[in-house]
């Protein structure tokens, strides 16, 4: 069975950069931030306002 370990990053957003999220340089700071966890192997599974949730599989070998 697949095992995860979690993280959790409060990472503030610019709602109106939304709007003209071509233009926000704050849009590109969080979307670096995204992809640094993602090389890191963390997955976004969810979000809650502010707070950022992530997960990466957590990888276990079996003696046989």
């Amino acid at each position: 069975m697949k095992q995860y370990e979690y993280r959790v990053e409060q990472i503030q957003i610019e709602l109106k950069g939304i709007f003209k999220a071509g233009k926000s340089n704050y849009n590109k700071e969080i979307e670096h931030k995204l992809n640094l966890l993602g090389e890191e192997g963390w997955e976004l599974s969810g979000v809650d306002g502010t707070w950022f949730y992530f997960k990466r599989e957590v990888k276990t070998y079996q003696n046989k």
